[in-house]
């Protein structure tokens, strides 16, 4: 499944009618925008590899109970239909929520590696150096979506029967800065049908 997840990351980020660099310039300008593509694009692209160390985590007797919860969701969302950011339409860009989540509670536990002994895989450990970069980037970017995916992080520290539906149910709403990319590729989209469907039509003008 990863490998699988690496591969098509690798190839949405090497195609270049992917939407990723124009939905950041649409959010934030095109001068704004060569501060956040880079950075968020490694963070997705390193979204497998931490992926593998929160399950590798996950089954650490030396996690906290909260922790173990967090990794928990952490899989339970990328698994859920529902999310923040729909990768349909939005191609790279769409799956800046799946590794934002990914990515805070990567650093989450991290931040308790002095107490529980965790540590990074080897490999791992220049990225472990980069994650609290990306997350402020990412907050920058698009604060709502964020701001809705912290509280759902905190709610699931303290979900004690596991039970995360109610808390995934949540990103089904998206936020205002999603729903105003979806809803323009959306308009554009309807431009082009409305053209098209003029098209059909016999002008009656003489000609």
């Amino acid at each position: 499944m990863l490998n699988a997840l690496k591969n098509q990351l690798k190839l949405m980020a090497a195609d270049p009618k992917d939407p990723f660099t124009s939905t950041i310039r649409k959010l934030v300008g095109a001068r704004e925008a060569v501060h956040y593509e880079g950075p968020l694009r490694r963070m997705i692209l390193a979204m497998p590899s931490m992926i593998a160390q929160i399950r590798g985590w996950f089954f650490e007797s030396e996690s906290s109970a909260p922790s173990r919860r967090l990794h928990g969701f952490a899989m339970a969302y990328l698994y859920s239909p529902d999310d923040l950011l729909p990768e349909h339409g939005l191609g790279l860009f769409g799956y800046l929520d799946d590794a934002y989540l990914v990515a805070k509670v990567y650093h989450r536990s991290m931040s308790e590696a002095d107490s529980t002994g965790l540590r990074p895989f080897p490999e791992d450990e220049k990225l472990s150096q980069e994650v609290s970069q990306w997350i402020d980037l990412a907050k920058r970017l698009l604060p709502e979506e964020t701001a809705a995916m912290d509280r759902m992080l905190d709610d699931a520290a303290h979900k004690r029967d596991g039970n995360f539906s109610e808390l995934l149910s949540r990103a089904a709403k998206g936020g205002r800065a999603v729903r105003r990319l979806v809803g323009g590729m959306s308009n554009h989209r309807r431009l082009f049908q409305d053209a098209a469907a003029l098209r059909q039509f016999p002008r009656n003008d003489g000609h």
